[in-house]
């Protein structure tokens, strides 16, 4: 008899705790959207490796996924923001794009979420640019930068040096030119892989100070000076040797990259995520450097980039604990997943000692950035609206043909007006 009762009494105390957990994970579906539609993307396959994580983890917080394409969310996500309609979870940039949503009322302030062990994971710095009057709106899954790829098969079989100075880049220009080789590429067409050559070579000429100033439209900025008028000459000095296909200012990002990937073509200043699509085979003959220096400037140790997207949450959705948890959760395990894949710097703390098979160019680029000075985001991200737009069109008619150095410098002043 004391058994049976004792029996009873388990299965009761069983079933009560079946209730309890019952309660305390209610089944939620969430709503996220997210870039890295394309099969090609060096991202895909970590953020499904993360989703899948995520998924084993919380097994009672189900997702409908919306996958993109990166430019067109951008415009979907904007025109979302204007019904109240944003996914409970999203993929954002940083800075000025990131500032836009935060204006409007559309992203939820994450501190009363962040506790201190979380805060200790961060990368120090990487929440600068999605931080506004002390409220965290952003977490980041990876910190970026530009890098110049140089493919060393290239370089050795038509000796010429990988640049460390502008002149040095004047002369391999000329070099693969007379070797009847295209020394670099863009695509032109999607302008913000054009803005990642004039961002990087503005900071050269200008620096870090003056360009931030500009971007974020403070108190006397001015895109009236010598030093930018001279970054953006040296950009169509690029252009007047022939460095760039013919046909660059037509070519999409995707069409700019086959004959880097097919060898054909010995630099290309891109992103670091472009290491993430580079095969084992290129990972073997490309290094990825940092962007030649200018002679006479403060700038050698600036890079583009920062923490420049991450996650968010919308202000008005119905589970912002259960939001909130698959955001952080994205951001954390994308920034390891990621990194691994070779497809971005961890912007969240790890011991990768464990892994001996990543990315060697990536690892060239950490090695490249462990002491840099700082970090700026590209102009069309730190630039909002109509002003990010104006910056991606006149690089395209400079690259183009279109318009002067001087009338790109006159249009960018608009801004301020």
């Amino acid at each position: 008899m004391k058994k049976l009762v004792a029996l009873f009494l388990a299965l009761a105390m069983m079933m009560s705790l079946s209730i309890v957990f019952a309660e305390e994970h209610k089944e939620v579906t969430l709503t996220m959207s997210s870039i890295w539609s394309a099969e090609t993307e060096a991202n895909r396959a970590p953020f499904l490796k993360t989703l899948a994580e995520f998924e084993e983890a919380y097994p009672w917080i189900h997702i409908e996924m919306d996958w993109n394409e990166a430019n067109a969310w951008k415009d979907k996500g904007e025109n979302l923001a204007l019904s109240d309609s944003l996914p409970d979870v999203f993929y954002w940039n940083a800075g000025g794009v990131l500032w836009n949503l935060v204006g409007s009322g559309d992203i939820l302030a994450l501190n009363d979420y962040l506790t201190d062990d979380i805060m200790a994971r961060i990368e120090g710095g990487t929440l600068t640019d999605m931080t506004f009057d002390g409220k965290v709106y952003q977490l980041p899954y990876t910190k970026a930068c530009s890098a110049l790829y140089c493919n060393m098969e290239l370089f050795d079989k038509y000796s010429v040096k990988i640049p460390e100075t502008w002149d040095d880049l004047i002369e391999a220009v000329k070099a693969f030119k007379a070797a009847g080789v295209t020394p670099m590429t863009v695509g032109g067409s999607d302008q913000w892989p054009t803005n990642m050559y004039t961002d990087i070579i503005a900071l050269r000429f200008a620096g870090d100070a003056a360009c931030r100033a500009c971007y974020y439209k403070t108190e006397g900025a001015t895109f009236m000076t010598q030093d930018w008028l001279d970054g953006m000459s040296a950009f169509k000095e690029l252009i007047d040797l022939g460095a760039f296909p013919a046909d660059a200012a037509s070519l999409t990002r995707d069409e700019s990259e086959v004959a880097y990937f097919a060898g054909e073509i010995p630099m290309y200043v891109h992103g670091q995520w472009f290491a993430g699509s580079l095969s084992p085979e290129m990972q073997q003959k490309v290094k990825a450097v940092k962007f030649p220096t200018v002679a006479g400037k403060k700038t050698d140790n600036q890079w583009m980039g920062g923490a420049a997207e991450g996650f968010c949450v919308s202000s008005y959705t119905k589970n912002p604990d259960e939001a909130f948890i698959l955001c952080q959760f994205l951001a954390e395990n994308q920034s390891k997943n990621g990194f691994i894949a070779g497809a971005g710097l961890p912007a969240w703390k790890y011991d990768f000692s464990a892994y001996t098979d990543i990315n060697p160019v990536l690892l060239q680029i950490v090695e490249a950035t462990s002491n840099a000075e700082s970090f700026l985001l590209w102009g069309n991200t730190a630039l909002t609206g109509e002003d990010a737009t104006l910056i991606g069109q006149t690089v395209y008619q400079v690259l183009a043909g279109e318009i002067t150095p001087e009338q790109w410098c006159e249009d960018m002043e608009t801004i301020f007006q």
